[in-house]
């Protein structure tokens, strides 16, 4: 698996649907946007906003539940 298909299926866990996926974005329905950066490294906007990076799927998809 590659990066973007670890986070596609991390989303799919946590009940995250997706609004827009590019090659290396992803949109969420609630505004927030992942860019994967690399391999284990993801980037996390909302509203042009750099949140921050994450290594962690799990931990960035409970931070993009618990703030949506």
């Amino acid at each position: 698996m590659n990066a973007m298909d670890n986070l596609l299926e991390m989303m799919a866990v946590f009940g995250l649907p997706v609004l827009k996926q590019g090659e290396k974005q992803v949109e969420t329905l609630s505004g927030f946007l992942i860019e994967v950066e690399r391999v284990g490294l993801y980037k996390l906007i909302h509203l042009g906003d750099v949140i921050a990076p994450f290594d962690d799927l799990e931990e960035m998809c409970d931070f993009i539940k618990e703030h949506s």
